[in-house]
């Protein structure tokens, strides 16, 4: 069994209210994070909401990070798709973290495109 791409998904809790309301400081973490994973920048787009809140996209040759935040509960939604076996999703999961400094966090890893061998 072998699967094409690795899914980190990330619930994080007790985020500080002003990480999660800018946008530059989560940009910069994502794409840090995506360099820091030995990802391939293709492009990113971030969205500051009034009268709080952010969604951020980077996409990567290998696929996508993306975050979603809601300041008024500390909480943040986190993405991290790879496909291949250069990238390493958990690199990037490592510096996200470190730079949200979440009070919980709840994880799990997803194989997506699983290609079964032999019979």
């Amino acid at each position: 069994m072998k699967a094409i791409g690795r899914h980190i998904i990330v619930e994080a809790f007790g985020c500080s209210r002003e990480v999660l309301d800018n946008p530059m400081l989560l940009r910069k973490t994502l794409m840090d994070a995506a360099r820091k994973a030995n990802m391939e920048i293709c492009g990113e787009i971030f969205h500051e909401f009034n009268p709080q809140g952010v969604t951020g996209v980077v996409v990567v040759k290998e696929s996508h990070l993306s975050i979603h935040t809601w300041p008024e509960f500390g909480y943040a939604s986190i993405d991290i798709f790879t496909c291949g076996s250069y990238a390493d999703p958990w690199k990037a999961y490592d510096h996200i973290i470190k730079a949200l400094r979440p009070k919980s966090v709840q994880v799990m890893e997803l194989k997506r495109g699983i290609i079964w061998s032999g019979g």
